[in-house]
């Protein structure tokens, strides 16, 4: 059945067919379980699966929409919310209960919001009652597809006993994100309205985001007509873009993705427990260590001044327009936050590198700070580290309890949302919490622990990055370094100084491991030099000695950013662009910059497409390792519940531990590529697996 227009819910607009009776359901089931694949989409209380309720189910295919409601609390609008002049009353308040009268009427008019009005909900099925009936169309054969299906399959799988449906899915979002990995969104509203040209200024009223505002405060009418916009919009969406895949040669790149959407899943619904009562510790620490920074900023900067100050940053950074003075940072104070004239901010006096589009002020950001660090500015670097606190205090102290879901019984747990299209080299990301900012040695993670009866088993990959870049070069001497299994970091240093490797410090060591990441990502010898604590000239010394041992990533570096040149249209780099092909399946990243005219742009793009070869090769293998650990742990009481850049987090019943370490390291290190071989060839793969009860202890 074809939905309708009327974007605005007004009530003149035609209301499409909603489904009110078990028979209308069943017919709907038996239609769309002989198609291939059919389009799913729900509307609940909430965004979290574990904790909503169904209020909607929408199924469909080519050329008709099912439209179920059960439970939503609205009937068909009458009229919708509007502005009214009416006389103005005076208020009298009763000390009493804390009411109030009305006085008499003044001939002043007044105007005020009324509510919309609507009709008594019609009766409708109850949540389960539609689950049991649409349960033979969800788990038989047919292909589930869906802008964000997980979250659809996940919600509902609370009425089949936690079992989520199975696949084979389709995810019109990983759809969009392999043909083109750097839109600005990837909503559905955003990706329809480009898809038919809306102009920017009439995209909300053309395709309202209902949904966002809770589908509970809408009419009937117009959630039938907003959710049927979904299931369309959806449908013709993925039969426009699915036969692209084949055009582009990226089909395979999607299959992969989407043999891993189900492990995700997974992971997702099983959650990580936390342990809440470790919060004023953690908090405790991480204020101390920001204090640490502020101190060292403040001393660098000759004054104190509120580090989140966009104005004192770009002062300090690049000492560009009227003079910065510090402020009153003590909030006790009754002059805080006024400027102290007696001390201007010292700046850095650096060059500009990129400015905002409407101000045209220095842009200090990320990438901005990164450049400059890697360089050896230690005020960047600062200003790195203060914002990386602040994202780990705000998202994991004070929001931490707007995403923990309280079961029955035992500790609260966290569901957070991995996204296979979050980054542009395929990479995972994670929202709400996003668990990919948690680095290593960070105190946050003494929240995340096994619970009562159980381990965390802890596995990452060795310098799987490092060991990318060596399959990649066939440097001779990269390789032989792996297949010894020597020290990478300390040979580095070793090599740089001129010293036998056995009398390299810990110090040292760190000297050749920031050269051999700089070597992928582009740091140079004012970032040697800052480290080894030498000159500039003793630091491009280090370099060349570095060169001249592992000659061979120099010169991969320099085929790979030709060949991805070679592969774009110089005349026309937005609709041709240069791209790197990520291994083994050919994932794409795209980068117009590459035939950039100004160095900085060309520099980012360069160091982005090196980035995008070495991370998202070692994303995939992760992937592989856990799409060959997933179905093996589904034979011993544990579960995959976070994957982390080169790391995976097993929770697993305290008998079975040691069983499932060594299953764990095995797996992760017998990955194999599609023909069947090594996925590094002659490079080994080594993965560390530890045990603890919390995720710190685990990687201590």
């Amino acid at each position: 059945m074809a939905v309708e227009g009327g974007s605005d819910g007004h009530p003149s607009r035609r209301m499409p067919h909603v489904i009110l009776t078990a028979a209308e359901v069943e017919a709907a089931v038996d239609d769309l379980i002989r198609e291939d694949v059919f389009v799913l989409d729900i509307e609940t209380t909430k965004a979290k699966p574990r904790m909503n309720e169904l209020l909607w189910v929408g199924l469909g295919a080519a050329g008709r929409n099912y439209l179920i409601p059960c439970g939503h609390p609205k009937g068909r609008m009458i009229r919708p919310d509007h502005k009214e002049r009416t006389a103005a009353c005076v208020l009298y308040p009763n000390d009493e209960r804390g009411l109030t009268k009305q006085g008499k009427p003044s001939m002043r008019m007044v105007e005020h919001t009324v509510a919309a009005t609507y009709e008594p909900p019609p009766k409708q099925l109850h949540a389960r009652e539609v689950c049991d009936l649409i349960q033979p169309l969800l788990f038989s054969d047919a292909g589930k597809l869906g802008h964000n299906v997980k979250f659809d399959l996940q919600s509902l799988a609370k009425y089949y006993g936690n079992v989520i449906p199975p696949g084979p899915y389709h995810d019109t979002i990983i759809l969009r994100h392999v043909l083109k990995e750097d839109l600005d969104s990837y909503g559905l509203k955003e990706l329809a309205a480009e898809w038919y040209k809306i102009p920017w200024k009439q995209r909300a009223a053309w395709y309202p985001n209902l949904g966002e505002k809770g589908v509970e405060n809408f009419g009937l009418d117009q959630i039938a007509r907003y959710l049927g916009k979904d299931l369309r919009y959806c449908w013709q969406m993925f039969q426009s873009f699915y036969p692209m895949l084949e055009r582009r040669g990226v089909r395979t790149v999607y299959d992969f993705e989407m043999a891993v959407y189900p492990v995700i899943m997974d992971m997702e619904y099983e959650g990580f427990p936390v342990d809440t009562s470790q919060m004023g510790k953690v908090r405790s620490e991480i204020l101390v260590q920001q204090a640490e920074v502020q101190q060292k900023v403040w001393t660098a900067a000759g004054n104190t001044f509120e580090l989140n100050n966009p104005a004192a940053k770009r002062w300090v950074m690049f000492g560009e327009g009227r003079q910065v003075y510090g402020t009153v940072v003590d909030q006790d104070s009754p002059n805080f936050g006024k400027p102290l004239r007696t001390k201007p901010l010292k700046s850095q006096g650096l060059r500009v590198l990129t400015r905002t589009k409407e101000t045209r002020q220095p842009a200090v950001t990320q990438a901005v700070l990164e450049f400059y660090a890697e360089r050896g500015n230690s005020m960047a670097e600062l200003f790195l580290h203060w914002s990386l606190l602040e994202k780990l205090r705000g998202t994991f102290i004070e929001g931490l309890s707007g995403h923990l879901r309280y079961p029955a019984f035992g500790l609260p747990t966290i569901h957070t949302s991995f996204k296979q299209h979050g980054t542009v080299t395929g990479r995972l990301s994670a929202a709400e919490p996003n668990l990919q900012q948690l680095p290593r040695g960070t105190v946050i993670r003494d929240l995340f622990v096994a619970g009562d009866g159980y381990d965390l088993i802890v596995a990452d990959y060795d310098q799987i990055e490092l060991r990318c870049a060596g399959y990649a070069s066939q440097d001779p001497e990269m390789v032989r370094v792996f297949q010894e299994g020597q020290d990478i970091h300390a040979l580095a240093a070793s090599v740089m100084l001129g010293i036998p490797i056995d009398q390299v410090t810990k110090e040292q060591r760190q000297v050749g491991k920031t050269q051999n990441f700089g070597t992928l990502y582009g740091a140079g010898e004012e970032r040697i030099a800052a480290v080894a604590g030498v000159s500039k000239a003793r630091a491009a010394a280090f370099i060349r000695n570095y060169f001249d041992t592992f000659a061979g990533l120099e010169t991969w570096k320099a085929n790979e950013l030709r060949l991805a040149r070679s592969r774009g249209d110089r005349a026309d780099p937005l609709h041709v662009p240069p791209y790197v092909l990520i291994p083994p399946n050919g994932r794409r990243r795209r980068l117009p910059d590459l035939f950039h005219t100004d160095d900085w742009q060309v520099w980012r793009a360069e160091r982005q497409a090196i980035n995008a070869y070495v991370q998202g090769f070692a994303s995939n293998i992760a992937k592989l390792a856990m799409l060959d650990l997933h179905p093996l742990l589904k034979s011993y009481p544990a579960k995959m519940i976070v994957q982390v850049h080169d790391e995976i987090v097993v929770r697993v019943e305290k008998d079975a531990t040691k069983e499932v370490l060594s299953l764990v390291s095995k797996t992760m290190e017998n990955v194999r590529n599609p023909q069947g071989d090594p996925i590094l060839g002659e490079i080994p793969l080594v993965a560390s697996a530890a045990i603890g009860s919390s995720w710190a202890e685990a990687k201590q």
